[in-house]
């Protein structure tokens, strides 16, 4: 698998921005926020280049601290793969939202995966990355 070297702290910052904007679309019922970190957790699933809170953290970083942790080993295809779930269930937030179906449920729904979030990002478990390492071992035989 390909490896790519990761700013845990950055990687850790962006999820942090992600989780922030899901829950401020969440508490003013505001989709199209929703549709938006969806678009921007996208755009990091093509390429790690394209994660702006990601690099602008590490950019930051670069810029202004002195002592910066070196960056870890990580697939590259777990990273893509946590990324595109995200931004894949706040699709489906967004849709039944736009689509005035199940309306109710969904902000629910939207608060839920804003809370999974939160937890990837503060406590480092990530229900997606299980979901990848289960389907890996699967897939792999």
């Amino acid at each position: 698998m390909q490896q790519c070297l990761i700013y845990n702290n950055s990687l850790r910052f962006s999820r942090a921005i992600y989780g922030l904007l899901t829950i401020i679309a969440f508490l003013i019922h505001n989709h199209w926020l929703v549709l938006a970190t969806a678009i921007l957790m996208t755009l990091g699933t093509c390429s790690i280049k394209l994660n702006i809170p990601y690099q602008l953290h590490v950019l930051f970083l670069k810029k202004f601290k002195k002592e910066v942790q070196p960056p870890i080993e990580k697939e590259l295809a777990e990273l893509n793969f946590v990324s595109g779930m995200t931004a894949g269930l706040l699709l489906i937030g967004f849709l039944f939202i736009y689509f005035d179906k199940f309306v109710e449920f969904a902000w629910i729904y939207i608060l839920i995966v804003a809370l999974l979030i939160f937890l990837a990002c503060f406590v480092g478990f990530c229900v997606a990355t299980l979901m990848y390492v289960f389907f890996k071992k699967i897939f792999m035989r």
